[in-house]
């Protein structure tokens, strides 16, 4: 689908415009005096580059060579895609292959050095023929592709283009004959679910299928793959596992995205492509390719402080903010209860009478099942470390999130985890007439207030700055004689003095009309996962979920946020560029997929472990405005929902929208 459209500017035309550690609690050790305590950087550019990965491969596969290495074309192969038409001018065309190819970044022509590295592919380390294929969710077809390929003098050095999702109207499949004529095709792709990893699959079980050259090229006809053969490298994280069956891409390599001011079309978001903000690309890929197992998936916390001026690089931290949904959770899972959302002093006892018990939630929203102990104890006590600063003083710490069930539902989610007492406020977004916005702590005791949630944008980088010009208004603990004294350090709060632990990268710059950028971040690993008994889960994460060094980490660079600087601005004016249609449109796709309904499978006579137990829906308040008893009152009690209807995740369909060209 169409994630935004723009278009080109013309000749003459103008940019638009803490508590003590339980007793046997796991401890953290952060040796901050060392050097190491920062992660190694080799370039300062490391937050634009690709990344590699093997992951869930077996010993035995191990020694499988790559045989095919399938490209996304959209922000992969281009940075951004503005596809050539039949009837294009020979002027317009070289502009187009400028802008969907050439990087204003990086000095030499990227195209050539594509194209190199292209050749360096095609042989194998033990010398044998290696595939180039490309398989695009463009919905223009491959002919599109092909054309735009050729134009940029890059079509001869692959074998095969394959298109998704199928369409009837154009052909989804061209490939190049040994002769070198390209001819068009039918790859069988109605015959598995629209998902990259899934047609990945399907190409290593039968190759002869979707590579026509079989028929007379010996090469092709005894070509022999397993999923270990494939590399696929794309800009999309969605695409390495399929939420319908949960297959995965095992080896695969993950251009960055990026936003930024490009050329003469003002801010563009979600841009891409390999080599196109740092030249270390090409080799990287190139070394994984021959040699993937040198590069097996991690899934860690990243550190950052960018943009930060010199005068400012040593700030303290004075406000840690934590999203909620998979940063402090892996995945979140709310109880049916129709007052859950709506009760300050709502008590786990009742879930006693329903499909979920206290011990269910805190499994599947907090516990994580690939390391060893308690994940919930290691939060606790990171929570408590943070929450003092390196002189013993209180650093008070939050949650920012965008929840539709509302603070209460995330604070009693919270509470049963004990986690509860380190936080000084929650805030979700967006605003809400049945939903408080706000609740915070005094004491040990929560109360719930109207969070200012419309007196801004409606984005996080926008609402933290908001926090540090306005902190009385977030934090009704300000207006308290007896306690300001412990809350004292966010009056006299700068940009620098906020860090943001989150999962969602844009989370951490607003570049709409209204724009804002947060100088210190933590962005926590998402991941894709066959998840306990919920089947093929999309976008999961959670601090710690897969590594014990997390929490390492997010407290050294809390404590010494300079030494993880990186003093590159993602935002860089270009010069503009003329000669071009200004009715063309850019083929893009929203970052992610939506994320699967988090949801158990139904109870089993066979399987005493599985439980039918949807994720409830949002509960509706209908006072419009809050109340200071712990009940949020509703006038008709019949007019809450009573959750969402259960539903196979395997047989989901339309997770991955097709884009169009208008």
């Amino acid at each position: 689908m169409l994630s935004g459209l723009r278009s080109f500017v013309g000749l003459g035309g103008s940019a638009p415009a803490a508590a003590d550690t339980p007793n046997g609690a796991w401890q953290i050790q952060a040796p901050l005096a060392s050097p190491l305590a920062s992660p190694k950087r080799t370039s300062e550019h490391s937050t634009f580059r690709s990344r590699c990965s093997e992951r869930n491969i077996s010993d035995d596969a191990q020694a499988h060579p790559v045989k095919l290495v399938v490209f996304d074309l959209d922000e992969t192969l281009t940075l951004v895609s503005y596809m050539v038409e039949e009837n294009d001018t020979p002027e317009v065309v070289r502009e187009l292959v400028k802008v969907n190819f050439e990087t204003p970044w990086v000095d030499g022509s990227r195209i050539a050095k594509l194209q190199d590295m292209f050749e360096d592919m095609k042989v194998g380390k033990d010398g044998e023929r290696r595939l180039l294929a490309i398989l695009s969710r463009n919905s223009n077809g491959a002919e599109a592709v092909l054309r735009l390929l050729q134009a940029a003098d890059l079509a001869s050095a692959f074998c095969v283009i394959w298109t998704m999702p199928c369409r009837q109207a154009v052909p989804n499949g061209a490939f190049q004959s040994s002769g070198g004529t390209w001819t068009c095709f039918r790859p069988p792709l109605t015959r598995v679910h629209d998902h990259k990893a899934d047609v990945l699959h399907a190409v290593s079980c039968n190759p002869a299928t979707w590579f026509p050259q079989a028929a007379a090229d010996k090469a092709f006809s005894n070509l022999s793959l397993s999923v270990e053969n494939i590399v696929l490298v794309d800009d999309q994280r969605a695409n390495f596992q399929s939420p319908y069956s949960g297959r995965q891409v095992c080896r695969y390599c993950k251009v960055a995205r990026y936003d930024a001011t490009y050329r003469s079309f003002g801010m563009v978001k979600n841009m891409g492509g390999i080599g196109a903000r740092s030249a270390a690309d090409y080799e990287t890929l190139v070394m994984f390719v021959d040699n993937p197992s040198s590069c097996k998936e991690t899934l860690e916390l990243r550190c950052v402080q960018r943009n930060v001026r010199a005068s400012s690089r040593k700030h303290p931290v004075k406000l840690v903010v934590f999203d909620f949904d998979e940063t402090l959770t892996l995945a979140t899972f709310f109880p049916e209860d129709d007052v859950f959302g709506e009760r300050l002093d709502w008590d786990p006892v009742v879930l006693e009478e329903g499909s979920w018990s206290r011990d269910d939630l805190l499994r599947y929203n907090f516990e994580s099942p690939y390391v060893v102990g308690s994940r919930i104890q290691k939060l606790q006590s990171l929570l408590a470390a943070l929450a003092k600063d390196e002189s013993g003083q209180s650093r008070p710490l939050a949650v920012l999130t965008r929840n539709e069930s509302g603070a209460v539902s995330v604070l009693n989610l919270l509470r049963m985890a004990n986690l509860d007492r380190y936080f000084s406020a929650i805030w979700t977004l967006p605003y809400s007439l049945t939903r408080p916005t706000g609740v915070f702590q005094v004491r040990g005791e929560w109360r719930a207030f109207e969070a200012p949630v419309c007196e801004v944008a409606d984005h996080k980088a926008n609402v933290l700055r908001h926090i540090v010009e306005h902190p009385l208004k977030w934090f009704p603990q300000l207006a308290m004689e007896d306690l300001i004294q412990s809350y004292s350090g966010l009056l006299s709060m700068t940009p620098e003095s906020v860090v943001l632990v989150d999962d969602e990268r844009a989370s951490f710059q607003n570049n709409s009309e209204s724009p804002a950028e947060l100088m210190r971040f933590c962005k926590v690993a998402r991941y894709d996962d066959i998840y306990r008994n919920c089947g093929p889960l999309n976008q999961m994460g959670g601090i710690g979920a897969h590594s014990d060094t997390d929490y390492e980490h997010l407290l050294a660079f809390v404590q010494s946020p300079w030494r993880y600087s990186q003093d590159v601005d993602a935002v860089v004016d270009i010069e503009d560029f003329a000669v071009v249609p200004t009715n063309l449109q850019r083929e893009s796709l929203e970052e992610e997929g939506k994320k699967v309904l988090r949801v158990r499978r139904p109870k089993s006579l066979s399987n005493p472990e599985l439980y039918s137990s949807p994720r409830g829906s949002a509960l509706k308040r209908v006072s419009s405005s809050p109340s200071a008893s712990p009940l949020w009152q509703c006038a008709d009690p019949g007019q809450i929902s009573q959750g969402l209807a259960e539903f196979d995740l395997v047989g989901l369909e339309g997770t991955f929208a097709p884009h169009d060209r208008f």
